[in-house]
């Protein structure tokens, strides 16, 4: 059973961290070449580490199965096809149809799952949440870039978009981690620091968050911000639930996926959006927004489980 006390402390602590970075940049007392800095440090390194040890000398129960790998890539799957159809059906302007996509389908699984699900499940939560992780990199990533590329005339080489995620950080560790777990392989005395390094992901991440965030909004996209919400938020954890209790999914496995399918819009929805040289301060509200309502949201829907 959900503990419900220790998940609302949990949610308050998440955003006491992220008004903290909004201190931080409010009073200028980092400046940003800092904390950009320390945002590569936490995605290169603590958050791979956390990932990887969090395979190490554990044992899994049956709920880190295959029915429930079945399960997540039919719901990325079906994510992906709700969210693209309904927002090119919904809007005219196909640069704004391509931000809502992305700003619906990818969530900030690591900087605000990540915590909720350690405090609930030890281990084990971050065990699955990492595999998610995992399998995420691969449709979200291919997705976002196909769609961009389509929309600024660019084609780039699938197999390099492929090396590229594999590649990643995240995903060295997810393998890694993998790795130890089969072979029980003994780090000894490197056992202490690794999870050390690991455990502070979490608090760096969520100040560095605040710091980015800019909580001003244009109410003149408050139609396209509303709709992004709802969806982001209510239509995709409650469509993967309601396809996990016709896959017979366990308890854990149900929180688990609500809370990483209902997590608030990905700040990369930002980071491409600029890169690709489209409204990136109307990505940034999709952010906010769904960040600030995640607070809600998330113990409604816990509550349907």
């Amino acid at each position: 059973m959900v503990d419900y006390t220790q998940l609302y402390l949990t949610i308050i602590n998440l955003f006491c961290l992220i008004l903290i970075g909004f201190l931080l940049r409010k009073f200028k007392i980092v400046d940003d070449n800092t904390m950009t800095g320390l945002n590569k440090l936490i995605f290169n390194v603590f958050f791979p580490l956390k990932i990887m040890m969090s395979f190490y000398n554990v044992e899994f129960g049956n709920d880190l199965n295959l029915k429930y790998f079945v399960y997540l890539n039919v719901m990325f799957l079906f994510h992906i096809f709700l969210t693209f159809y309904f927002s090119k059906i919904t809007n005219e302007d196909k640069s704004v149809a391509v931000l809502e996509a992305n700003a619906m389908s990818r969530g900030n699984f690591i900087i605000m799952s990540f915590p909720i699900l350690s405090v609930l499940f030890g281990d084990e939560g971050i065990v699955m949440a990492g595999a998610i992780t995992g399998i995420s990199q691969f449709f979200y990533n291919f997705y976002t870039v196909s769609m961009y590329e389509g929309l600024v005339g660019e084609n780039n080489s699938k197999k390099k978009l492929f090396i590229n995620v594999v590649k990643t950080p995240l995903m060295i560790g997810l393998f890694v981690g993998i790795f130890l777990y089969v072979t029980k392989v003994n780090l000894f005395f490197l056992e202490t620091p690794l999870r050390s390094l690991g455990d502070i992901a979490w608090t760096l991440a969520l100040v560095t968050m605040g710091y980015g965030l800019n909580f001003r909004i244009d109410f003149k996209e408050i139609k396209s911000i509303m709709k992004v919400s709802i969806v982001k938020l209510l239509v995709l954890p409650l469509t993967g639930l309601f396809i996990g209790k016709i896959f017979g999914l366990s308890e854990i496995q149900k929180v688990v996926a609500l809370i990483l399918f209902g997590a608030p819009t990905a700040v990369n929805t930002y980071v491409f959006a600029k890169r690709y040289k489209q409204d990136d301060s109307l990505a940034g509200y999709y952010v906010v927004s769904t960040t600030i309502l995640y607070l809600f949201t998330l113990l409604l829907l816990i509550k349907l489980i």
